[in-house]
C-alpha cells in the first residue's frame, strides 16, 4: 500500500509541477495563474487527443482533486508518512523556483514565501526547532544579505546579488541552520561557476552576466535535503 501511495503522490507533484511551468508568464498575477494551471487543458496531443475515452472531461479535470483527497485519507490513516509528503512539497517548490528562475531569471515571490511558511511549519511540528530561533535565522540572514547586497552596489554600482535570492536564502533558513545553509550557498557558487563559464565562454568579460543563482540555490538545497535530513527516507 506505501508503494502505490507513494506512486500516487509522485504523480500528483509532477503533474502539477508540469501545468504550472506550462501555464507561467511573468506578467501574471498569482491568482491568474493558479487558474490557468487549474484549468487549462493540456498542451500537445496525447492518447486521450487521439482516441476519446468515457468520461475523459472527469479524467483530465478531477484526477488531481480526487487524488488529493485519496492522499490526504491515507495520510491521516499512517499510510502516507508525513515526513515524505513534507520532503515531496519542498523538492517540489524548488524544482519550480529552480526552473522559472533558468528561464525567466525571476523568483515568484508566492513561492517563496509559501516555502517559508512551510518550513516554519515542518521545522517547529517535525524537528522541534524553537520559533524563536527560525525567527532569529531568517532576521539574521536577511540583515546580512542585505548588507552585502548594498555595499557591492555602493561600490560597482550594480545588482550583485537579486532581491528574489535573498529571499529564497532566507525561505531556506526556516528549514535549514545557519551552518547547513552556508554549505548550501557555497555548494551553489561551486555548481554555478563553472556553468557559467561554459555557457559564456566567448565573452570578453563576464561582469555584465546575468547568472541565474536561484537555479543552482534550489539544486542545492535538494541535495542537501537529502544530505542533513536522510532519517525521514527510512519509511522507504
Amino acid at each position: 500500500m506505501l508503494n502505490i501511495n507513494l506512486l500516487a503522490f509522485a504523480y500528483l507533484l509532477l503533474n502539477l509541477i508540469r501545468r504550472a511551468l506550462l501555464t507561467f508568464t511573468p506578467s501574471q498575477s498569482t491568482l491568474a495563474w493558479w487558474i490557468t494551471a487549474v484549468y487549462s487543458n493540456d498542451v500537445g496531443q496525447n492518447f486521450s487527443s487521439i482516441m476519446p475515452l468515457p468520461f475523459q472531461y472527469w479524467i483530465k479535470h478531477y484526477l488531481a482533486f480526487f487524488l488529493c483527497l485519496y492522499l490526504a485519507l491515507q495520510a491521516l490513516q499512517g499510510l502516507l508518512p508525513i515526513p515524505i509528503v513534507v520532503i515531496g512539497l519542498f523538492g517540489s517548490i524548488l524544482l519550480l523556483l529552480a526552473c522559472i528562475d533558468w528561464f525567466y531569471f525571476l523568483l515568484p515571490n508566492p513561492l517563496t514565501y509559501l516555502l517559508m511558511v512551510a518550513g516554519a511549519i515542518s521545522s517547529t511540528s517535525l524537528l522541534g526547532v524553537d520559533t524563536m530561533n527560525i525567527f532569529l535565522r531568517c532576521t539574521t540572514c536577511y540583515g546580512v544579505l542585505r548588507v552585502i547586497q548594498g555595499v557591492y552596489y555602493l561600490f560597482r554600482h550594480k545588482v550583485g546579488l537579486g532581491s528574489g535570492d535573498v529571499k529564497l536564502i532566507t525561505a531556506l533558513a526556516c528549514w535549514f541552520d545557519l551552518y547547513q545553509l552556508s554549505f548550501i550557498i557555497l555548494l551553489a557558487s561551486m555548481i554555478a561557476l563553472p556553468i557559467c563559464l561554459l555557457q559564456y565562454r566567448g565573452l570578453r568579460s563576464l561582469h555584465t552576466v546575468i547568472i541565474p543563482f536561484g537555479t543552482f540555490l534550489s539544486l542545492s538545497a535538494c541535495y542537501c535535503a537529502y544530505l542533513f535530513y536522510n532519517d525521514f527516507l527510512i519509511f522507504f
